[in-house]
């Protein structure tokens, strides 16, 4: 009884998850503004030099992306149970599916976990969080690489000291190697969270040694894993720019990227509302640098929105759409014992 009461429930379960994620895509895709102008869009700037091999280009990358953060995620998840390539891939593919409906891309960690047959879904959680954080952090940092090489020309050097802005600069070093250093040695926090706890460790023990199995080396790999993603999906949004007509070269355009996301890191959003968003961080970011360099029209503000819009479609919208085959994979409730 206990057994078809399972089966009943994971298959409820899956249903309400596809319903959910299939009516929030068929919203944004077909109702919400950011994207209804897209075809107009695209067939406005069709007729440019290159423009279709660049969108070629943008979407030969889209396998690119899932395929590092399917090696990322199967690296981190083998130190609780051994997942193939096609499974991990199938667990990435839905956790985005899962994220497009729940706040900060959450849905993403619950997307994958429920994939996994016998790990402790929770144990599971907290590795993939391993990945996100690494995530986070190389948005941070070439955030920071960003502010560093931006802030003299948003404010004008006469106004303050000069060291004012080697100050900043310093701070800036301080503080990326603090954070590439805390991650690389994450497994410390297993030792802290059992001094702060005291006696109370042991009721969190089973969870709290999760960080103690990575060491330097292995989140120096996820790490990597995610610059390289970073640097991907990046080039994606830099080869939109250029097939929209927007005039900037390749440096200011990953340093102005790089900003975008910076900022995009620090606003709480779900994946849907996230395409909006972005939008209009885009475009301030974009229109405040190019207004000084005189290269800014309505234009290029068409283009700055279509590519942002149109990278959020092929990065997230079009990978959810074929999550929702692997939805079915997902068991929420296990006949298997946790081990």
């Amino acid at each position: 009884m206990k057994t078809k009461l399972q089966k009943t429930y994971n298959i409820a379960i899956r249903l309400i998850v596809i319903i959910l994620a299939f009516y929030f895509l068929y919203d944004q895709l077909f109702h919400r503004k950011d994207l209804t102008s897209l075809p107009e869009t695209l067939s406005l700037f069709s007729d440019r030099k290159g423009f279709w091999l660049l969108l070629t280009i943008v979407i030969m990358l889209i396998p690119a992306n899932i395929v590092l953060e399917t090696f990322k995620w199967k690296f981190l998840i083998s130190k609780l149970e051994n997942v193939s390539f096609i499974n991990a891939f199938k667990a990435v593919l839905t956790g985005i599916t899962v994220s497009m409906f729940m706040p900060n891309r959450t849905g993403d960690y619950f997307g994958r976990v429920f994939i996994l047959k016998k790990a402790d879904r929770f144990q599971a959680i907290l590795s993939t969080m391993l990945g996100s954080m690494a995530q986070l952090i190389t948005t941070i940092l070439f955030g920071f690489v960003s502010v560093a090489f931006l802030y003299p020309q948003f404010v004008n050097l006469v106004d303050f000291s000069i060291w004012l802005y080697v100050g900043l600069l310093i701070l800036l070093v301080i503080a990326a190697f603090t954070i590439v250093f805390a991650y690389l040695e994450f497994a410390a926090f297993t030792d802290i969270l059992k001094r702060i706890t005291g006696r109370e460790y042991r009721r969190i023990e089973k969870y709290a040694q999760v960080f103690s199995w990575y060491h330097s080396r292995e989140l120096l790999k996820v790490l990597l894993f995610s610059i390289f993603k970073y640097l991907v999906f990046s080039f994606q949004f830099f080869l939109l720019l250029k097939a929209f007509g927007v005039t900037i070269n390749y440096f200011e355009s990953m340093l102005l990227i790089a900003m975008v996301y910076l900022l995009m890191s620090i606003i709480p959003t779900i994946a849907l509302s996230e395409i909006g968003i972005r939008g209009s961080v885009s475009i301030y970011v974009f229109e405040t640098w190019m207004q000084m360099t005189g290269a800014w029209s309505d234009s290029s503000a068409i283009g700055v929105v279509t590519a942002s819009s149109l990278l959020w479609l092929v990065n997230l919208a079009f990978p959810a759409l074929i999550g929702l085959a692997f939805v079915f994979s997902l068991k929420f409730f296990r006949k298997e014992p946790v081990t």
